[in-house]
């Protein structure tokens, strides 16, 4: 269901009762451009969800978190870094547009505690959630400054990056329609989340099940056709393996053509000695090549395609098989019309068991330019620790300014272009020298002067690490570093590649 700015108001009023004053104890990822924020008031934990998925923007309570495979984006890392730990201090409703922001109180990131301090440093941030239009949006804000967002595709001409001042969208021509009726006599206890939340699952669930039973039939069709026509072709190849036989009569008979034959023909007629009354027959040669050269050219193409017949033969009975299955699966499918989502599911995992359903290069290459990419590749140490690299120069800008965390590790290349490098580490943490080495091969390794016997690696806090205003991508100045000097180590860096995350794995 579609949440109008007077359902909103409404939600609002009871997200402001019930997690106000609270503190944001953890972000977690719900899915494509969904989160939830883990709230704890005196007493009570609460979870706040946020969606900015087309078709599917909402704020509400939750119950219970939804429960997501495959690690968080690079967005909910940045809110990860920010947000824990941050007070919320009010939650506003724009008077005029369905534009939700969180006013909020977040401790410094980069701070590190010391004997002499009080109290953490505090910074004014604000966490907006733009349900509105075609392209809903959550949008991480510091003094007027994007720090991060959900996705790039905004509403309206804005253009919102990262390090640019933020830009409300555009207001709607009006409010919308009053709030609905179930909702407005709801009290806000949480049983205006709970209804907001039943009635778009059980929407977003039947959307779900006929786009799932419209893909199936889709895929189901489109495999068929293809297999058909690899049948045909198979069948093709078969029909000219039978033929073959006459390559080796032709190889043989054109052994009686000696003398006979002149340089550069195209074609000789030889008696045909396998029929009765041996009556010519017309053979084709190749005018650039001698007789002997044509002879062998008939019986090497009688042994190739001689050699085929079993392989050929193989797969037109498996690819025969196959569309048998499909067709069968097909009439699975439609007696599965009115079946429900999970029933759905099991059959799609039960095609794919069978090798029914394939994935091709282009689908894989759609979805993944689809997905959410992180900026950095994920290794691990020899101990496990994470180790994170730049995908490149503005890929090295989000590390380190909007992933790393000021306790964490840096590294990078000295007097080389290169990747940034960040070792996670927790409060209080050391690295130990086995990963310091590994952080430092994969430094060395991604940077130009890999080439060199040894390169000098630079690390540091990553609170001691700045980005100058306007610098290029990748620039940065350093407070205060340390330098190890590095020698590629084959089997190091074998081991350390082998570790490298797969983000495309399910």
């Amino acid at each position: 269901m579609t949440l109008s700015h007077a359902d909103l108001s409404l939600l609002v009023e009871e997200l402001a009762t019930r997690a106000i004053p609270g503190v944001i104890q953890k972000v977690f990822p719900a899915g494509a451009r969904r989160l939830t924020l883990q709230v704890r008031v005196p007493g009570h934990t609460h979870h706040i969800f946020l969606s900015a998925a087309p078709g599917d923007a909402r704020a509400h309570l939750v119950e219970e978190r939804p429960r997501v495979e495959g690690r968080p984006d690079a967005f909910v890392m940045q809110l990860r870094k920010w947000l824990h730990g941050a007070w919320i201090e009010a939650i506003d409703l724009d008077p005029a547009d369905r534009v939700l922001t969180f006013q909020l109180s977040a401790v410094d990131p980069d701070w590190e505690p010391q004997p002499e301090d009080d109290k953490a440093p505090r910074r004014a941030l604000r966490l907006i959630a733009e349900l509105v239009g075609h392209h809903p949006n959550i949008v991480l804000v510091e003094d007027d400054q994007v720090l991060g967002l959900a996705h790039a595709r905004t509403l309206g001409d804005r253009q919102l990056r990262p390090s640019t001042p933020y830009l409300p969208p555009p207001p709607p021509p009006e409010l919308g329609p009053p709030p609905t009726p179930e909702l407005q006599n709801l009290p806000a206890d949480g049983s205006r989340s709970a209804y907001i939340d039943r009635h778009t699952r059980a929407t977003l669930a039947q959307e779900a099940r006929e786009s799932l039973f419209s893909t199936l039939s889709r895929d189901l069709r489109s495999r068929a056709k293809s297999l058909r026509r690899r049948v045909k072709h198979i069948e093709e190849d078969l029909q000219r393996i039978d033929e073959a036989a006459d390559f080796k009569k032709f190889g043989e008979l054109l052994q009686s053509a000696y003398g006979r034959v002149e340089r550069g023909a195209s074609e000789v007629r030889v008696p045909d000695y396998y029929v009765e009354g041996m009556p010519e027959i017309t053979i084709t040669l190749d005018p650039a090549h001698d007789l002997q050269w044509n002879i062998d050219r008939y019986f090497h193409q009688y042994r190739r395609y001689k050699e085929a017949r079993d392989d050929v033969e193989t797969r037109y009975l498996e690819s025969a098989d196959t569309l048998e299955a499909l067709t069968e699966a097909r009439q699975r499918l439609q007696e599965l019309a009115g079946a429900d989502f999970d029933t759905l599911i099991g059959f799609k995992q039960e095609l794919r068991n069978q090798g029914l359903l394939k994935t091709t290069h282009r689908q894989r290459a759609a979805r993944k330019a689809l997905a959410p990419r992180p900026p950095y590749r994920e290794f691990r140490s020899r101990r496990d620790d994470v180790i994170l690299v730049g995908r490149g120069a503005r890929h090295n800008d989000a590390l380190t300014t909007r992933i790393a965390r000021g306790r964490d590790l840096w590294l990078h290349a000295r007097d080389w272009a290169g990747a940034h490098v960040v070792v996670r580490r927790d409060r209080g943490e050391d690295t130990d020298s086995e990963t310091l080495l590994d952080a430092a091969t994969l430094a060395a390794y991604f940077s130009r002067g890999r080439e060199d016997s040894l390169i000098d690696v630079t690390y540091t806090d990553a609170r001691h690490v700045r980005k100058p205003r306007g610098a290029a991508p990748g620039l940065v100045t350093i407070a205060a570093g340390s330098t190890i000097a590095v020698t590629i180590d084959e089997e190091r860096l074998k081991r350390l590649l082998a570790s490298e995350v797969d983000e495309d794995a399910d």
